[in-house]
């Protein structure tokens, strides 16, 4: 089989270090290796890029390892090496050879070969507008386990909150939320602040009837705290998010148009898939990639059951 490179080098990339093959030679002859390690700081990414440069190395091939990978691509990127993300189950070494050297000198033979699957990796723009996005999904994660909590120190001090309202965190639900964190607990005056439609006005006091102490209030006092500061950090991405999508305003009300997708899961979108859809071949490639795609796994003419990554957040 003739080789597609003459100057390849495979990276083997771990939190502190790198372990770096680079092969030299021609199409039809065995290639001289070159190995070397390198640490993680940016300045031995730089030097290290440096050397790869000159030793005429322009193409790179490293596994997507965590956030490992993501320095070194910023930092060789604009050095101008051409650098092959490869997915870590596509390029997996023979068993029982494996050291950090032989993985390196693996991922250069296979990328000299024009073996490896180039994976997906998105602008700079729309990585930073994917920062923003995922940070906004864990924010959001963390103010449904907030909500969750409440809950159950509602359940332990005896409010039946939920049982008549829609929504324990509707406008009501706050405003009563707010009065014990106060350390109001009488259910008479707890039930004045339900102004909004419930599915058993009439039971609104029964319901409120409690046997807080002030323990309880102290909890619901603490959690409402993370509850308000999480949704100003929410609303604070979500503006930074929308500054940074102006230029792809009208892409973003295009999607806004699909039933079930707002302005903002139509940004996490948009952040995750860009403005160029001709990366992905055709609506199954992209549903892969968006994790929503089940895998296809069979063996003995049996499928195994598959179940699909994580979404795109919302």
């Amino acid at each position: 089989m003739k080789a597609m490179r003459t100057i390849v080098a495979g990276v083997d990339v771990h939190k502190e270090m790198l372990a770096i093959t680079v092969l030299i030679g021609d199409t039809d002859q065995e290639p001289e290796a070159h190995q070397f390690e390198c640490q993680t700081f940016t300045e031995d990414l730089m030097k290290a890029g440096l050397k790869l440069k000159e030793l005429g190395v322009v193409e790179v091939a490293m596994e997507s390892t965590g956030v490992y990978w993501k320095p070194i691509y910023n930092v060789w990127a604009p050095m101008g090496i051409n650098i092959t993300v490869a997915q870590a189950a596509h390029v997996k070494n023979v068993p029982g050879r494996k050291t950090d050297m032989n993985d390196s000198h693996w991922l250069a033979t296979l990328h000299r070969f024009g073996l490896i699957r180039a994976s997906f990796i998105p602008d700079n723009v729309f990585q930073n507008m994917r920062l923003l996005s995922r940070h906004r999904t864990n924010l959001t994660e963390d103010l449904a386990r907030v909500k969750n909590r409440v809950q159950k120190v509602l359940e332990d001090g005896n409010i039946k909150w939920g049982t008549i309202v829609s929504d324990v965190f509707g406008k009501s639900g706050i405003e009563v939320l707010g009065l014990i964190a106060d350390g109001v607990t009488n259910a008479s005056t707890l039930a004045l602040k339900v102004t909004t439609k419930i599915k058993r006005k009439e039971e609104a006091t029964k319901a409120l009837t409690n046997c807080f102490t002030k323990d309880h209030c102290y909890l619901v006092k603490e959690l409402m705290d993370q509850y308000h500061y999480l949704e100003a950090r929410i609303k604070s991405v979500e503006e930074e998010l929308a500054e940074k999508a102006k230029p792809y305003a009208h892409l973003i009300e295009k999607l806004d148009e699909i039933p079930g997708i707002d302005k903002v899961l139509a940004m996490g979108i948009l952040a995750e898939a860009t403005d160029d859809m001709s990366h992905f071949a055709d609506e199954r490639k992209f549903a892969a990639w968006a994790g929503v795609a089940s895998g296809n796994n069979e063996s003995g003419g049996k499928k195994k059951d598959q179940n699909a990554g994580k979404a795109i957040p919302t």
